[in-house]
């Protein structure tokens, strides 16, 4: 399936209520582009400016702490829309880095045009106010697991829901996004972890 077909079918998943033509006039201003692996399509430091799209690679956003190590806050998966929400929409400097892991091509919509399609399209509006609301019902469902469930449970929700990120991701990162270290991830995929 062609890339735009597959950013079309994941519009109208947000708003199906979306005609041809409105689809059409708003793919028009989406730029595309080939990324490589370990792209950074996003810098800390910088204003992340663009809504991404990617056709075949997981994202990651991390940041780097105090001790200049590499901490992963979030994974996505493949054929969503992703961008660094705080910076893209308050126009602030990112406090994250996002980095595609495999070579892929890309959609992207910069926030300038995405904004014009919200004033002069209700059904892009639609869409963006499904995003937005998919996004914080992304965030609680994050927040709640981490807290309710230990680090065996929360490992087996991403390998039953997302095996490609245990596939791609090095384990550092996927330790790192389970707030566990290498050493602990080792010994639940090894299954010695006790389960509570």
């Amino acid at each position: 399936m062609e890339l735009k077909e597959r950013v079309k079918k994941e519009l109208l998943k947000h708003n199906p209520s979306f005609s041809n033509e409105e689809i059409q006039f708003g793919l028009s201003l989406f730029e595309e582009m080939d990324f490589s692996a370990n792209s950074l399509i996003s810098k800390a430091g910088k204003i992340c400016d663009y809504l991404f799209f990617a056709e075949s690679s997981i994202t990651r956003c991390f940041y780097i702490d105090t001790d200049g190590q590499e901490q992963t806050l979030w994974m996505k998966p493949e054929q969503t829309f992703i961008t660094e929400y705080k910076s893209f929409v308050n126009r602030d400097k990112s406090q994250f880095s996002l980095q595609f892991y495999e070579q892929t091509k890309v959609l992207m919509i910069s926030r300038e045009n995405l904004i014009k399609l919200y004033t002069e399209s209700l059904s892009w509006s639609v869409f963006g106010t499904s995003l937005t609301e998919q996004v914080h019902i992304t965030l609680i469902d994050v927040f709640v697991n981490l807290l309710a469930n230990d680090a065996t449970r929360n490992y087996q929700y991403i390998e039953y829901m997302f095996p490609r990120f245990i596939q791609v991701a090095p384990l550092k990162d996927i330790a790192s996004m389970l707030q566990i270290s290498q050493v602990s991830l080792s010994r639940i995929r090894g299954g010695k972890q006790l389960k509570k």
